[in-house]
Parts: structure tokens; sequence; C-alpha cells
């Protein structure tokens, strides 16, 4: 996880390849949805079906964790389930489409890096759900050191993109936002679960598309 980051750079970089080679030959809109797709494909949609498996089993579960984490576990979707994949891909594209084409680069780069880093930050000291699952495993395996080398990490490759005063007003936006869906979690099903990483993931990235639409420069 310390290199969750890191990640995050490469993938960000590969969709703003992928962005500057749309955008030569199709209109912003069109390069926009190419990007979003090309990134759906790079992480095999893992996050976002994380989401849709974690807002089927809240709404379904109506507070019983055992009924929730039950739903979360399946992998059928559902009508809220896939009310939130439709909600994710529609407040990406209409994020990115808003941003002057000069900054969607940029913005890409920050989405993918800071999602990665919000998810090391979620697992931090976050008990797993269940005994089996892959939150679990990564909330075990992360100390506060490797946190520390993965938040140095985001900081170099932030830096470089923006301001620092507005990074780390960000940074604060982000670190009290995901630390609510970390209480909100243990309290309803007593910690975190793979699929919860993913959704912080979805809503971390949508944070910082939404921060670049109003306060990044």
């Amino acid at each position: 996880m310390a290199w969750f980051p890191a990640v995050g750079l490469i993938l960000g970089l590969l969709l703003a390849l992928v962005f500057k080679l749309a955008i030569c030959w199709f209109n912003p809109a069109i390069a926009v949805l190419l990007t979003i797709t090309a990134y759906m494909f790079l992480t095999g949609a893992l996050h976002v079906d994380g989401l849709s498996d974690t807002c089927d089993g809240l709404y379904g579960g109506k507070g019983d964790k055992v009924k929730i984490l039950e739903i979360m576990k399946d992998s059928r979707i559902g009508t809220i389930g896939a009310l939130a994949l439709v909600l994710d891909m529609a407040f990406r594209f209409a994020l990115l489409y808003s941003l002057p084409v000069s900054r969607i680069p940029a913005s890409l780069i920050l989405m993918a890096v800071l999602g990665r880093w919000g998810q090391v930050w979620f697992c931090l000291n976050a008990p797993s759900a269940r005994q089996e699952s892959r939150g679990g495993y990564f909330s075990n395996s992360l100390t506060v050191g490797l946190f520390g080398f993965s938040s140095m990490i985001m900081l170099i490759i932030c830096l470089f993109l923006l301001k620092p005063i507005s990074l780390a007003l960000l940074l604060l936006f982000l670190l009290l936002s995901i630390r609510i869906a970390k209480g909100y979690f243990r309290r309803k099903i007593g910690g975190i679960t793979g699929d919860a990483i993913g959704a912080v993931n979805e809503g971390t990235e949508i944070l910082v598309l939404l921060w670049m639409n109003t306060a990044g420069i």
C-alpha cells in the first residue's frame, strides 16, 4: 500500500495520454468519455464494483450488519448498486467535461493519485468487518510508517500539479471526509471491507474532480 500513489501516478499518466491523443481527433465530450472508458479497462472496474456492492449492501441490509455484509459479498448487482454506477460515471463525465481542456490532464493524475492515497488513509488503523476480508489484509499489514511513506510519495507528485496552499486545503478536506467514512463503516458493519475500500476510492476521486472545478489551482 505504500506504493499506491505511485500506481496512481502511472494510471494518471496513461489517462492523460489517452485524453491528449483523443482530443486531437474528437471533441472534448468524446475525448472525456474515451478517457473514462480507458480508466475502467485499466483498473478492471474494480473500485466501481466495490462501490455498487457497498451501496447495495448498505441500502438492502436495513442496518443489519450480517445482512449488509451478505449482500455486499453477493456478486449480483441490485437497483441501488446500478444507480450508484450510473451516478459515478455521470459525475466523472460532468466534472471532467466542465474543466478547461488544458487542466484535464493534471486533474486526471491528481484524481488517480489521491484516490489511491485515500485508500491508504481509509485502511490505517481500521478494523476489518470480516475475518477473511481483503480490507482486513490491507489494514492489518499497514503501519503508520508505511502510511507516512505513501503520503510522502503523494505529496511529491501533487506539489508538481497544485499550489501548496490549494493542496493543503484539498488534503484537509479529504482527510476529514475519509475519516467520516471510516467512522460510518465502523458503525454500520464494524469495520472495512474490500468493497468499502473501492467505494472510498470512487468517492475520493469524485471529490478531487469537484475540487478542481471549484478551488483547484
